[in-house]
């Protein structure tokens, strides 16, 4: 067991939503749990989730690697496995790979990012390179704050196919997004370059950037926002995100475009269609949206 302390500097954020802005690898509801578990004490005391703090406040957070990990398993997020493939339920708050390259050369530098998806399969799935299995079987990512459905090649030639797949742009990906804003027209096509200046996060729409098109649909309009569904006709960085942004209706959550503070971004891959690399048939996954993000819908939607 290791204790991780914080002090708090901030004004009012309630105890779960701090921790979630600390510790970005995990999800909100498994830091409920800890809490819940009595792993978190506030000035020595236990405390509930939606407690606010105060200026100062001691936070003393107790967890092993293995209870970090025990919320991130393949076995709970696998939705379908065959021989060639690995379809999973990407949880909001997974990473997919670590930021650096280092973990492409020697995998053992995965021992410093056990919190993501690509030391899940090394570790639980043993892939490796080994017949020419690259990126242990990645063929495409989802943003850490994002969830849904992600497809992993498993041995070399499936991976080969899926890439080419993807590269060619006959994969139909269907996502699941609550913008800001009441959006008027029931559909909408945005076909508008996407780049970013060297050195930034943020990836906006630009005269010299990659081409990207983004089709939405309403499925739900509330007061104040509007639930979508997102066809990203081409598969840039961040596209989804930054073309919503450039009409004026960023995804809640999103807090690298816009100014929201909302505790989970509400964005969610929720289907994928494509071609089985070893059959050749036509294959639909869906990844069922988690409770957590039903939870949001209703009160994003009032």
């Amino acid at each position: 067991m290791k204790n991780n302390k914080l002090v708090y500097d901030g004004y009012g954020d309630r105890l779960d939503v701090y921790i979630k802005t600390k510790y970005t690898e995990f999800s909100r509801e498994f830091i409920k749990n800890l809490i819940a578990m009595g792993n978190v004490t506030v000035n020595s005391l236990k405390a509930k989730p939606s407690l606010k703090l105060k200026y100062g406040d001691e936070i003393i957070i107790s967890f092993s690697d293995s209870e970090s990990r025990s919320y991130f398993s393949l076995k709970k997020i696998t939705i379908y496995e065959d021989d060639d493939i690995l379809v999973i339920n990407k949880p909001s708050g997974l990473l997919v790979h670590p930021t650096d390259d280092n973990w492409i050369r020697d995998f053992k530098a995965l021992e410093f990012s056990k919190n993501t998806l690509v030391w899940l399969l090394h570790e639980e799935k043993k892939l490796s390179d080994v017949d020419g299995l690259m990126r242990l079987g990645l063929v495409h990512r989802l943003d850490m704050e994002t969830s849904g459905v992600m497809v992993i090649a498993k041995n070399a030639i499936s991976q080969k196919k899926l890439i080419e797949e993807f590269n060619t742009r006959t994969v139909t990906k269907n996502y699941r997004a609550v913008a800001d804003g009441v959006i008027s027209d029931e559909f909408m096509r945005i076909d508008a370059p996407i780049g970013r200046f060297s050195g930034s996060k943020r990836y906006s729409v630009m005269e010299y950037g990659r081409d990207a098109i983004t089709e939405i649909r309403i499925i739900k309009t509330g007061s104040k926002n509007t639930y979508l569904e997102v066809f990203p006709k081409t598969g840039r960085t961040n596209q989804i995100r930054a073309h919503l942004a450039f009409i004026g209706h960023p995804v809640i959550g999103d807090r690298i475009y816009s100014k929201d503070n909302f505790e989970r971004l509400m964005l969610h891959s929720y289907k994928i269609l494509l071609s089985h690399p070893s059959s050749g048939k036509a294959v639909e996954f869906v990844a069922d949206i988690d409770s957590e993000f039903k939870k949001m819908l209703t009160l994003l939607l009032k």
